[in-house]
């Protein structure tokens, strides 16, 4: 088989296939980096490999929104199809599989050989001798259920642990009299490590017991689906969830279906979730590309994101962060309780919040604002932005820097004209500009992409955390 002669540079599954049978099933972060080197460093490759190449007669690729959706996506295909050359070029060990446990809290881990552990589990539950054991314990030690073949067990953990973030269950080996740290930190619901006999247990009460463990259980769940590739049916059972507990004014249990969905959002389409950590791109790189993307002559200091954070009109909230040389810089970051606006109008929120920004003469100018929303939002505030007294600013036409000095602070901020408005729509990662044009960052620079997904990330974290915060005092109150 030849190099194709046009690969995407998108994540992905990418399939070798000698007519319509499939050879062999892999995922990439970047398909065109993965797929070339099949054809490019031809000394390097295995004689499987070499043997696959010559077998296969043509190459399907199909898309996906971040490199987990791709681990999920060839997991599956592998499963259904079992292509040869995935099985050749792997042993039973090298593959990985997710063990859900049949316990009354179930527990999730990684392991290589379901097959050793179903033998070891029935050897539990029969006892020594091949007699039954205590029927009491045969709950405990049936064979776990395993979703997989899964190729990345590096990818799966980290898949494992943000998923943990946003449906918690429990890692805890051995029950404890008190709460585990995990607990205190969101990742754990508390009651399903404890001890029969622990004080916390006869604190939070019986039928508060019952109500975590039906949520324990539909966490466990929820994970099952989203592992098993029905992220979408998931998506659309929490919204109908969400909106029904907002007509029933369950507001606190809205809250939680709210953070699910937007949990899912974040890992599955508004970054690449498994991007080492140490990987940046240098600010001058990424300034450059601003530039020349954005039409901007002179240099960009500072971007502000914003995003507002409701369910339903009900207290709403609105952010603003700040990026100073391409890094969040948490001591600028400003929040706004929304106090105009009634009702669900996020368009009229985010007017609220820029009117109110620009009424502190004493903050720093931005270079670059960055809307969470589309074409609506954008027009909205620039509507708020061009109603600004001219004072604040130079001129367009201005031809030399002017001192700019504001407020108590006396800081000092040089600009030639306002700041330039975006709005970065979330699902196709669109950013509208002020002048009516619309980029599609998926075909721009990596860097650009990963700068505004870091500011929309941040403001929705940031919106979010507020909006929380002012429900459970508003909870607190009601329940006095």
């Amino acid at each position: 088989m030849q190099k194709p002669k046009s690969i995407p540079t998108y994540p992905g599954v990418y399939i070798f296939r000698r007519g319509s049978t499939p050879l062999y099933v892999g995922k990439a972060l970047n398909l065109k980096k993965r797929v070339s080197s099949y054809f490019t460093n031809a000394k390097s490759l295995t004689p499987k490999v070499e043997r696959m190449l010559v077998e296969a007669t043509s190459l399907r690729i199909i898309r996906a929104a971040s490199e987990i959706e791709a681990l999920l996506k060839e997991a599956e295909l592998i499963k259904k199809w079992r292509p040869r050359y995935n099985v050749l070029m792997r042993d039973d060990k090298s593959y990985f599989y997710v063990a859900i446990t049949k316990e009354i809290f179930p527990r999730i881990f990684v392991t290589h050989q379901p097959f050793k552990e179903r033998i070891e589990s029935r050897e539990k539950r029969l006892g020594k001798g091949g007699q039954r054991a205590n029927p009491r314990s045969i709950l405990y030690s049936l064979p776990p259920h395993y979703i997989g073949p899964f190729t990345d067990g590096g990818a799966l953990y980290t898949t494992l642990k943000l998923l943990r973030r946003i449906f918690p269950y429990c890692t805890c080996k051995e029950t404890h009299k008190r709460p585990c740290l995990a607990s205190q930190i969101g990742k754990c619901l508390g009651i399903c490590c404890l001890r029969q006999d622990a004080f916390e247990l006869k604190r939070i009460g019986i039928r508060e017991q019952k109500k975590l463990k039906i949520r324990y259980r539909r966490n466990v769940k929820n994970i099952q689906e989203i592992l098993n590739g029905k992220k979408s049916r998931l998506e659309n059972t929490l919204t109908r969830l969400m909106k029904s507990a907002v007509r029933k004014e369950q507001y606190e249990k809205a809250a939680i279906f709210r953070d699910q969905i937007f949990g899912l959002e974040g890992i599955f389409e508004h970054r690449s979730a498994l991007r080492a950590p140490q990987e940046c791109y240098p600010w001058p790189m990424v300034e450059s590309a601003l530039q020349k993307t954005l039409n901007i002559a002179g240099p960009i200091h500072r971007i502000e994101g914003y995003d507002i954070s409701n369910i339903s009109g009900t207290e709403a909230t609105g952010s603003m962060v700040v990026f100073s040389n391409g890094s969040a810089n948490k001591k600028e970051y400003r929040k706004f309780r929304i106090k105009s606006v009634s009702g669900s109008n996020d368009v009229a929120m985010h007017q609220e919040v820029i009117r109110r920004r620009f009424n502190h003469p004493e903050w720093t100018l931005p270079d670059i604002i960055v809307i969470d929303g589309g074409k609506p939002q954008l027009n909205a505030v620039l509507k708020v932005i061009r109603s600004l007294p001219p004072s604040p600013y130079p001129p367009k036409t201005s031809n030399r820097f002017d001192d700019l000095k504001f407020g108590r602070s006396g800081k000092t901020r040089f600009s030639l004209s306002p700041p330039f408005v975006t709005a970065l729509a979330k699902r196709e990662e669109i950013l509208f500009r002020e002048n009516g044009g619309a980029i599609r960052l998926k075909q721009r620079e990596p860097s650009l992409l990963h700068l505004f997904q870091r500011i929309r990330d941040e403001s929705h974290r940031f919106a979010r955390a507020y909006h929380h915060e002012l429900r459970k005092q508003k909870y607190r109150i009601s329940t006095k």
